[in-house]
């Protein structure tokens, strides 16, 4: 199995692993704290994440690519390995820096605003550790180096740990604080140790003055990209809550949580394909770039719209099993919200596989401000009707604004009309797949939660029938990946 389809699959195993916390936990701890302190909760992560933004400012996106073309600088040079070190020492550096002193910056302000307007919430100041370990997150280096192993490590322990004391140690509403603690704190232990390997590696950190200085800039360009989707998730939840209170902001949050569990597998793949896309256009190699291009996008198409329009159609069951009977006005915001799924799917190739890669990071820029302001007026005119179903409406257009726009701007490579002629078949593979998981209560009356395994299973093997009778391109590729896997295990074994 080639490095990449390796990466591939322990990136989807980080993705999975970093979500499988809430996945495996929220069910006991809506049910533990109910909806007023998960609501109080949300409002608070709300508030800290709006300085998390300015912590990480983009820098996730700009290190990968950074060091991703140190790598490839270096690829093909023989005995240049200490020259490898330093650079790669240099630059990481460089960025970093930036990081940190992003990091206390936004500490001191959110420490000072908490100490000020939040009369010293304990709830508040533990979300302090938070920001501290997005400042020391440095999983960008090894994600662009394709050493995914260290980070499985550091994840799973990590989430062992908190899954297992969130049982132990959360038991009353009162413990919404040890809720809390658990998660930020571990997830800064988290951060700590995934540095011993770097030091390691690296052999220690050079920063500099003026290399912080030559990564400002652009980090600070690609920062509007984050900065203003902030609007339109944040800070359009803490409007929310003002308007409407703590309750609808807790509803908000439950949808969103499961929107970014689906998020995340996307952001697998294009973890792993950017450093291989940087290396082509770094190297001139445009036909391949335009075929990794064209192979991304039908796989989104062939795997979030069916995610999509299959979450939809289980959306009452799931919620009543997953959440319970007091969170069903969840419903209609996960409805919404999960439609955005295939939109930023499509931002994430448009914006950070393409523009990002071939310089073109100001009409990038444009393109996320444009939509969180769009986004962020819709907001303030729907939250007093629709409270979280506005809220969700709000961050739908956000995303498609977005997406026209940078459609527009990467006209050059990919047409509407080739992209609608990719989409379609799909769209209505996945409609097919939805009547029959609608189908299911019809002819099947058990429980929600076996209700909810059956269509789930319907809705699987439905699809992959369609994929296999239509001969797919996406399905048939992994088959084949998997099949020369199986023959090159064999081989081996016959050698033994």
């Amino acid at each position: 199995m080639s490095k990449q389809k390796i990466n591939y699959i322990l990136m989807m195993l980080y993705q999975f692993f970093m979500v499988i916390t809430p996945l495996l936990t929220t069910p006991y701890v809506v049910r533990v704290l109910g909806p007023e302190k998960i609501g109080e909760d949300a409002y608070a992560n709300a508030f800290v994440q709006m300085f998390l933004v300015f912590v990480m400012l983009g820098i996730a996106s700009y290190g990968k690519k950074v060091i991703a073309t140190v790598d490839s600088d270096f690829n093909d040079k023989l005995g240049s390995q200490d020259k490898h070190k330093q650079a790669l020492r240099t630059e990481f550096g460089g960025v970093f820096g930036v990081q940190f002193l992003a990091m206390w910056s936004m500490l001191i302000l959110y420490l000072l605003l908490v100490t000020l307007f939040f009369d010293g919430s304990i709830i508040f100041y533990l979300y302090g550790f938070m920001i501290v370990a997005y400042g020391f997150d440095i999983s960008w280096y090894f994600i662009a180096r394709g050493q995914l192993k260290k980070i499985m490590t550091r994840t799973m322990l990590i989430r062992i740990v908190t899954i297992a004391s969130i049982f132990l140690l959360v038991k009353t509403e009162e413990d919404l604080w040890i809720y809390v603690f658990i998660n930020c704190f571990l997830l800064l232990l988290g951060q700590v140790y995934i540095w011993f390997f770097l030091i390691r590696e690296l052999g220690g950190l050079s920063m500099h003055l003026a290399n912080l200085k030559k990564h400002l800039k652009p980090i600070l360009v690609l920062a509007v990209i984050p900065v203003s989707a902030m609007i339109y998730i944040s800070v359009n939840r803490v409007v929310l809550g003002a308007m409407q209170g703590e309750i609808e902001v807790g509803y908000y949050n439950q949808a969103y949580k499961l929107y970014t569990i689906g998020f995340m597998f996307v952001q697998a793949l294009s973890a792993v394909l950017m450093p291989r896309l940087v290396h082509f256009y770094e190297t001139r190699q445009m036909d391949r770039f335009v075929e990794m291009i064209g192979f991304f996008f039908r796989y989104i198409c062939a795997s979030v719209l069916p995610v999509c329009l299959g979450i939809v159609a289980v959306s009452s069951a799931l919620i009543h099993v997953f959440l319970g009977d007091a969170f069903m006005p969840v419903v209609p915001v996960l409805i919404i919200l999960i439609l955005s799924l295939f939109l930023a799917a499509m931002s994430d190739l448009f914006g950070m596989q393409i523009m990002v890669i071939r310089g073109q990071n100001r009409a990038y820029a444009y393109s996320g401000i444009i939509g969180s302001i769009a986004s962020f007026c819709f907001n303030l005119c729907i939250v007093p009707v629709m409270a979280s179903e506005g809220t969700a409406l709000a961050f739908l257009v956000g995303n498609l604004v977005i997406v026209a726009i940078q459609l527009y701007c990467i006209r050059d490579l990919l047409q509407l009309k080739q992209i609608i002629s990719t989409m379609l078949p799909y769209v209505l593979y996945s409609l097919v797949m939805m009547a029959c998981i609608l189908a299911v209560p019809h002819f099947y009356s058990g429980t929600p939660f076996y209700t909810l395994v059956i269509q789930c299973v319907i809705g699987v093997v439905s699809y992959l029938a369609i994929l296999f009778t239509r001969r797919d391109e996406i399905l048939y590729y992994i088959i084949a990946s998997f099949q020369k896997k199986t023959l090159s295990k064999d081989k081996r074994m016959e050698e033994m």
